[in-house]
């Protein structure tokens, strides 16, 4: 068919760098600045248009590049001519599902999660497991319950290899690339 495969990892993750916010700008995660890349690394590959596996977002900035699309897990909020903050979408009750990501970029969860183990913890929360109560210890509005991880049953949703690969691949920089 002719298709050639390209997956690169999100900026702070797998073998990417994860600058720190501070002291670095948080522009280098931001929406536009991944959708850049993702154009430069298209160029680099001699690829003038694209099909598009991921998160739809690329598309916004770059539509001359991405000729077919498949999303995933991503809900369409369609282009603005004014910025609006996260927070703002998220207590309106536009975007409630992202209230997740508040937490993550608070900093509060790269306080409390830091070895190895704690990040495995977390991931197996991110992924479904319950507690003792059958409480979730994640869900999308609120985020990570910070105290349940511990006493967790382990998700069926990943093997034990999964989450020893992942917990692996995390420690390399810690959350904060999160």
């Amino acid at each position: 068919m002719g298709y050639r495969v390209v997956c690169p990892d999100l900026v702070g993750f797998g073998g990417t760098d994860a600058p720190r916010v501070p002291p670095e700008s948080i522009s280098l995660y931001c929406f536009k600045r991944i959708a850049d890349d993702v154009k430069e690394l298209a160029r680099q590959l001699g690829s003038s248009k694209i099909i598009l596996g991921g998160h739809d977002w690329i598309a916004l900035w770059h539509p001359d590049l991405v000729e077919k699309i498949f999303a995933v897990c991503t809900p369409y909020h369609p282009p603005s001519k004014s910025y609006t903050p996260l927070e703002d979408l998220v207590k309106c009750g536009e975007l409630p599902n992202f209230g997740y990501q508040l937490q993550l970029a608070s900093g509060e969860v790269e306080k409390v999660i830091k070895s190895r183990d704690e990040i495995k913890q977390m991931l197996n929360a991110l992924y479904g497991a319950r507690g003792p109560k059958r409480e979730f210890a994640f869900d999308a509005e609120h985020g990570l319950n910070l105290e349940l991880p511990p006493q967790l049953e382990r998700t069926i949703l990943m093997s034990e290899d999964m989450l020893e690969y992942y917990a692996d691949q995390y420690a390399r920089n810690g959350i904060h690339g999160t």
